[in-house]
Parts: C-alpha cells; sequence; structure tokens
C-alpha cells in the first residue's frame, strides 16, 4: 500500500500532467528544445542550489516524462510543499520552451522549544540536534533529532525517558515552532559491576583498574554512557590479547534495574561474561610474495621473539610499520593480507604476510580544495614534494606540518585518490583557512619610570591579500612614550626559502629621572666620587634628576633562511637598522650626565646597528607545541659606522622544551591534554672589544617589567644582564582559544658586570602562579594569581618580599594582568 507521501506525489504529478496539457490542444511543447529553466515563490531556498540540479536538462528536448524527472529531484530535496510547472514559449515562433516551476516552500522553523527538561540544560540539548532556528521544516530530520535526545538521555543514565516531538504551525508568515517534549524519567545509577567468568587468569579488581564506568561512590555519580561501557569492553579484550589470550571476549553485558521505593531511584547492576580462554605464545612471522624487500629486511619489524607470549597490540604495531616501509616508498598501491595459524595443541600462534607488490605511485596531480583567499603557489611551496614524484607518506605529513606552522589554517587534511592509469594517484589536500587578519589590544612595559605602562593597538595581516606576505601596523601609546610603526615581511622571496622583510618607526618619548652632572666632573649629582655614589646604594635624590624628549626615526631591513632537515629546522637570520634621533631639554636648567645625550641636544644624531639570529627548532608546531625545542642565540652590535652615536653589543641566549604530559581523548572534539614548557633566556649588555666607548645600562639595558618578566613584582630597569626562567604546565580548555596554566618564574636582574660576578640565589625573584591564559592572537590575555617569594642569604625564604606593593594581603597574592603575553 502507497504511504500518504507517494500518493500526494503521484497526484501532484498528474495534476502538473494536466496543466502542461492544458497549455496547448496540440501540445506545442513537446520535442521542442528548452532553453531555460526559471524557478518563481522562493523565499527561503536558494536559486543556485536548484541551478545545480536542472542545469543539465537545458538545451534538451521537452516532454512529459522528462518534466516529471525534474520534479522528482526537486521533491526529493524536501524543501517544497507543491511545484507547479509551466511551460513557455521560448521566442516568438515557438520553436524553444521556456520551463517555468513555482514553488510553495515548506514552512520555516521560527522556534525551536524544549520543556520537560529539569536534568539537562537547553544549551547541551540543542548541541545534539542537527535543526536549527531558520531551517526548512523536515518532519523525518525532526524524529530523528528526537531519537538522538533520547540517547542524550539514555547515556546519562535516564534509561526510561522518552522524548517525542510537535510541529505548531504559524499560517500567517508561514512559520513553525518545533516542541521536543521530554520525559525525563527516573535516572539510573550503577550500583555494582560484577564479572563472571574470570576466575582463571586475571582478577576482577584488575579488570576494574581498566575501565571508565564506575559504580556509584563519593567520587563518581556512576552514570552508564553506553560510548564509555562500550570502549571499557574494548579495553578488556585488548589487556587479555596482549598478553596471550588471543580468544578472549565480553561475551555478554547483563543489565538488571533493581528499584530502591525508599530513595525513588533506579539502581543498575552490571555484569560483564568473560570467556578467557587459553594463553598463546608467539609462533613467528612468514612472508609471502615480497620481492623489494628481503625476508631479513622484513623480519627486522618484528620486535617480539618467537616461544614468548603472544602480544597482539605489539603485533599491530610491528604489521603497520611493515606496510608503512612499502607506502614511505611509494608503494601504495601494494595489497596485504593476513593469514593466521594456529596450532592448539601447542597453544602457539603464527602469521603468513601475503603481499602483492605493484609500481611504485607517482603524483599525477597535487589539488588544493578551501583556499579562498590564499593563492595556491603559497601553498605548494609548503610541500616538500610536486607533481611526477614518487608519493611519500612521510613527505606529506612534513608538507601538513609545514602548512599548520604558517599559522594560516585550522584544518589541512590530505586524501589520496586513484590517477587516470595504474600507478599514478591524485593528492587531494583540503584546508580551512584560518582567520590571519589581527587587531590587538593590549599593554607594555615602556621602560619609563614615571608611567611604565603604555598602551598598544595593533593590526596586521600575516597572509595579506593571500599572498603570505605579512603587512602591519604597530602603535604605542602613553604619557610618555608613543610610536607607530609600519612592517612588512616576505616569508619565501621569489619563491625560495629566503625571507625578507622591512619596517619604519617613528617614536617620542619622554625620558624622566635622568642622572645629572652639572659641574661637569664626571660624577654623578650630587656626589664627589663614583665611591660616594655607590656607598649611596646609587639612589639620587629627586631635585638632581631631570627630564628631556626625544624623536626617533629609524628603518630595518632583515632576511633570513630555513633549511629543513630530519634534525629539525635550521634557521638563520640577520638584520640592520638605522636612525636618527633629536634631543630636546632646558639646556639652562639641565645638563645631563650622559655625554651621548648632551651630544644629541637638538641636534639629529645617527645610530646603526647589525644583528645576527641563528636557531635550532624542533617544535611540533610553532604557535602552540606541544613537544620539541627551540633554541637561538641572537648578537646585536650598535655602532657599525664610525659615525653612530651608539656603541654596545647585546647576546640574548633562548633555550624552550615542551613535553606532553597525556593527551586523553574525552570525546570526539576534545582531548584532555597537559604540556610542559620550560624556557630559560640569559640576555647581556657589553662594550666592544674594539672600542673605549662606555655602555648605558639606563639607555640600553634590559628590565622586568612585572607583567611578562618576574610576573607579580615591581618593575625594575637599568639591567645589564637578565636571566629569565619559566616552567608553565599547559591545560588547554579550548584549542588556540583558552588554556589554564600553573608557573614558576624565576628571575635575575643585574645593573652591572661586577654584581653579576657577585650573584647569588638571593639575587632571584620567584613568582609562582596560576590562572586562565586566553590563547587568541584576537584576545591575548593572561589573568593570574601570584605569590612572590624570594630567598634571603641565610637560605630561608621570605614569602612577602614586597609587603608594599602586594595586592591581597591576607594571602600575599597579586593579581597580574598580562596584555600580548610574549612568546620565545
Amino acid at each position: 500500500m502507497l504511504n500518504k507521501r507517494w500518493t500526494v506525489f503521484i497526484i501532484l504529478l498528474i495534476l502538473g500532467t494536466v496543466s502542461l496539457s492544458a497549455q496547448s490542444a496540440d501540445d506545442w511543447y513537446v520535442n521542442k528544445q528548452i532553453v531555460d529553466i526559471r524557478f518563481t515563490g522562493l523565499n527561503t531556498v536558494s536559486e543556485t542550489e536548484l541551478n545545480g540540479i536542472v542545469r543539465s536538462y537545458i538545451s534538451r528536448k521537452f516532454t512529459d516524462s522528462l518534466s516529471w524527472e525534474i520534479q522528482g529531484k526537486l521533491y526529493a530535496l524536501e524543501y517544497f510543499d507543491l511545484i507547479l510547472p509551466q511551460v513557455l514559449p521560448g521566442d516568438d515562433n515557438n520553436n524553444t520552451v521556456i520551463l517555468e516551476f513555482q514553488f510553495k516552500e515548506k514552512p520555516v522553523v521560527n522556534e525551536i522549544i524544549f520543556t520537560g527538561n529539569n536534568r539537562i540544560r537547553k544549551g547541551e540539548l540543542s548541541d545534539n540536534i542537527l535543526l536549527t532556528k531558520g531551517d526548512l521544516v523536515n518532519k523525518s530530520s525532526i524524529r530523528l533529532d528526537a531519537q538522538s535526545l533520547q540517547s542524550l538521555y539514555v547515556e546519562k543514565g535516564f534509561v526510561d525517558a522518552e522524548v517525542t516531538s510537535n510541529i505548531e504551525k504559524n499560517d500567517e508568515d508561514n512559520t513553525v515552532s518545533v516542541v521536543f517534549d521530554i520525559q525525563e524519567g527516573t535516572q539510573t545509577t550503577i550500583k555494582e559491576i560484577r564479572f563472571v567468568g574470570n576466575d582463571t587468569h586475571v582478577t576482577s579488581k584488575t579488570l576494574m583498574s581498566l575501565m571508565t564506568t564506575k559504580a556509584q561512590s563519593l567520587f563518581n555519580k556512576g552514570i552508564l554512557m553506553e560510548n564509555e561501557l562500550q570502549e571499557d569492553v574494548r579495553l578488556i579484550e585488548t589487556y587479555y590479547s596482549d598478553r596471550g589470550f588471543i580468544d578472549a571476549e565480553v561475551r555478554e553485558i547483563n543489565k538488571d534495574v533493581v528499584r530502591d521505593e525508599e530513595k525513588e531511584v533506579n539502581n543498575l547492576i552490571i555484569t560483564l561474561v568473560i570467556y578467557e580462554g587459553d594463553p598463546y605464545t608467539f609462533g613467528g612471522v612468514e612472508f609471502v610474495g615480497n620481492s623489494l624487500y628481503t625476508t631479513e629486511e622484513l623480519q627486522s619489524y618484528i620486535t617480539q621473539n618467537p616461544a614468548k607470549v603472544f602480544n597482539k597490540t605489539r603485533f599491530q604495531f610491528d604489521y603497520q610499520n611493515i606496510t608503512d616501509l612499502y607506502y614511505e616508498n611509494g608503494y601504495i598501491y601494494n595489497t596485504f593480507s593476513l593469514e593466521e595459524n594456529r596450532n592448539d595443541e601447542d597453544k602457539t600462534v603464527s602469521y603468513t604476510v601475503n603481499i602483492v607488490e605493484r609500481d611504485r605511485a607517482h603524483i599525477e596531480n597535487i589539488v588544493i580544495r578551501g583556499n579562498d583567499k590564499t593563492k595556491e603557489h603559497v601553498i605548494t611551496r609548503e610541500l616538500s614534494f610536486e607533481v611526477g614524484d614518487v608519493f611519500s607518506k612521510t613527505k606529506v605529513m612534513e608538507g601538513v606540518r609545514n602548512l599548520y606552522n604558517t599559522q594560516y589554517f585550522s584544518v589541512v587534511e590530505p586524501q589520496t585518490y586513484p590517477g587516470s592509469e595504474d600507478g599514478l594517484m591524485d593528492l587531494v589536500l583540503d584546508v580551512e583557512e584560518g582567520k590571519t587578519a589581527d587587531i590587538i589590544f593590549g599593554l607594555s612595559f615602556s621602560g619609563g619610570q614615571d608611567f611604565p605602562l603604555a598602551g598598544n593597538i595593533k593590526w596586521n595581516d600575516r597572509n595579506f591579500m593571500g599572498t603570505g606576505r605579512t603587512l602591519g601596523v604597530d602603535t604605542i601609546f602613553s604619557p610618555d612614550s608613543q610610536s607607530v610603526s609600519l612592517q612588512y615581511s616576505e616569508p619565501r622571496l621569489f619563491d625560495t626559502k629566503w625571507g625578507a622583510g622591512a619596517d619604519l618607526t617613528y617614536k617620542h618619548s619622554s625620558e624622566s629621572q635622568i642622572y645629572q652632572d652639572l659641574n661637569g666632573d664626571g660624577v654623578i649629582d650630587p656626589y664627589l666620587d663614583d665611591e660616594d655614589f655607590t656607598n649611596a646604594n646609587e639612589i639620587v635624590p629627586t631635585d638632581y634628576l631631570m627630564e628631556y624628549d626625544t624623536h626617533y626615526v629609524s628603518t630595518g631591513l632583515n632576511t633570513g633562511y630555513t633549511w629543513y632537515t630530519g634534525l629539525g629546522r635550521w634557521n638563520l637570520y640577520s638584520g640592520i637598522r638605522g636612525g636618527v634621533e633629536y634631543v630636546e631639554y632646558d639646556n639652562e636648567i639641565y645638563r645631563p650626565w650622559s655625554s651621548s645625550v648632551r651630544e644629541n641636544y637638538e641636534t639629529w644624531m645617527y645610530h646603526d646597528s647589525i644583528w645576527l639570529k641563528g636557531a635550532w627548532d624542533t617544535r611540533d608546531y610553532v604557535g602552540s607545541p606541544s613537544k620539541g625545542f627551540i633554541l637561538s642565540q641572537t648578537t646585536t652590535i650598535a655602532g657599525i659606522s664610525s659615525f653612530s652615536s651608539k656603541n654596545y653589543m647585546k647576546s640574548v641566549s633562548r633555550g624552550e622544551v615542551n613535553f606532553t604530559l597525556f593527551d586523553i581523548p574525552t570525546s570526539d572534539t576534545f582531548n584532555l591534554k597537559s604540556v610542559l614548557s620550560i624556557k630559560s633566556a640569559f640576555s647581556y649588555l657589553a662594550e666592544k672589544p674594539w672600542s673605549s666607548i662606555a655602555i648605558d645600562p639606563q639607555e640600553d639595558g634590559f628590565y622586568a617589567d612585572g607583567m611578562f618578566v618576574a610576573r607579580g613584582w615591581y618593575p625594575e630597569s637599568d639591567g645589564q644582564s637578565l636571566w629569565d626562567n619559566t616552567i608553565t604546565i599547559k591545560f588547554p580548555l579550548i584549542p588556540n582559544i583558552l588554556a589554564y596554566d600553573f608557573f614558576l618564574d624565576s628571575v635575575g636582574l643585574w645593573k652591572s658586570k661586577e654584581l653579576l660576578q657577585q650573584a647569588s640565589l638571593s639575587d632571584m625573584k620567584f613568582s609562582l602562579g596560576t590562572g586562565i591564559r586566553f590563547d587568541n592572537p584576537q584576545f591575548p590575555i593572561g589573568i593570574y594569581l601570584v605569590k612572590k617569594f624570594q630567598f634571603n642569604e641565610n637560605g630561608s625564604i621570605d614569602w612577602n618580599p614586597e609587603p608594599d606593593y602586594v595586592e591581597f594581603e591576607n594571602g600575599n597574592l597579586d593579581l597580574v594582568i598580562s596584555f600580548g603575553i610574549d612568546i620565545y
């Protein structure tokens, strides 16, 4: 018997046929060429989608059966309640036709309502259905959503939950409200888990330790999640098979519900019926059909010894390595099959690996899909293979990693398809572009002593117009300092591995608390000599300090090259910078102690510097590494020309190592993950060996800002050397968006070479903290609670080293908000 839907469909086809037949008694339109197909009555459905269905019918000759065929495909979309066809003349002589379809669309979902849900929030229910506001009504999809909601309740222990759906129509605007009526029932909790059949070889305690599913207790809700229970079964069977019990299986899962009338709850007793079988030992592997690799070469991949207890997981790993040996070298069309050979008398199991060898596969085409913005050559230049090369899985995965490290893409998925003939294959890279244009608002440490914080607004596009180039504008502003910088970089100059960049910067700053020497004796006022200054702990009274304004215009050029090797990425960068600086102050009142400042008074003075950086990088992903390390050394020489007013050397040695502590899948979309990161950087300012010009740490030195370096501590500047160490345990909560961190900072800042030579543990500033970090370029903020401490000379610990600067006195804690987290 025909169901209602097909009955309506046949009636509509008959009506359509009558409508067409009524056009003319002689059926003038039959066998006339269709020159266009048009649609009317569309409000929600895209005309483009319908064009894709009917396009192939244009230029064909019209018949009634052809019209029915088109209507069948349109009805199959389940977008329409009614479709009325009409044939119109395509020209003045009626030699061609235009086919027009008038539609009555299905109602649009205006509202989704959940009723009866007391134990599961609305947001979680919405996440488990496909229906969304604005969809066209599809009754079969709504029924499936109702089943999905019922399954969600069953997974959470509501085994007798019922979900029904109802459609409430509003004829005035052709919309509906979809109501999911939920009868939650009583939640069932697991009271006990029992094991039957495991008395011989494995204890129930051992099996229970393997399971995620647990009985209700103080620390466990005891909710039955069917998917977790099935995963537990797999873990139990794997545990047995890795100890030689290759026939072991969980044969039955019995679930008995016991009603507790007093507490009005249902208790569940789960019984797992296990068949253990006998333990088998490994009898070895025989290879058949191999000629490309010798049997001895293949046997070297088998890591377990004959006559030992058989480990199935280990064997599967070895087998995978053997197939990968072929795939890595382009033999992707080879076929492999395993034959299990048992000796039930000796209780041994061996395997025969049958190999059908074929020619190597060469890449016929490389197809990029999903790159709406990024130019194709920007993607292909990151690949270490090209059309015509032998397929290599290792090179493909290396290319995928390179594409992720450009930080242009959030998803990169390689797929292989057969080529036009044997031995050829197509490699398709499906990419999903991430956001590369950022507008960043933040704060940074300006180095000033009156107002050390500076606002920062930065715009940059790391993939400008899809070319892989970076274009940006960076502004910094505070009462003491303002700057603007235009930046441009090309990571692949002329599509080579050479990169290049340039910037143009203007900066104005008001420098305060500057030393004076009014009498010109070369000693900082008001002291008589250097010893007198040192005995005063290098503290200068405010009345003897001065301020001045500087204007600085500079430009820089840089270039670099990256070598990709089996040991990681090796980077070599170099750059040069030149600029002019102008100093203003009232020379009738002030006389700076620094001779370089006096020489710069109302004069444009030239500065230049050159820098060189080398790095060894094995991190998996540059933006958010989970393993690998980086070592780098940067050396800067200021004063490369004889007329440069700045002369010094700077050295910055950095290291970082990352370890994944654990990475546990908890759902299809989330992994519980933790990464340990250890960083250390030592920076040093020194005189040039070939120059007698003294350095000025106050002007060119380092600082601990209290936000990125020595978090929570009061800012300190004028450092000739800085040692910055951090240990962080990271927990990504939402990948690339939100993370939770625990960290320990240890920072030392020394204002002279002599103080560095006398360095001790008591010089180090420690910060122990925890908090949330927004791991997102558009919102780079970390919010931490920090506990500062410092070691005294006698080895004891001072847990409140800066009592005047503590925000939470009861716990001696500081709230630290870091804007624009510094990345090594």
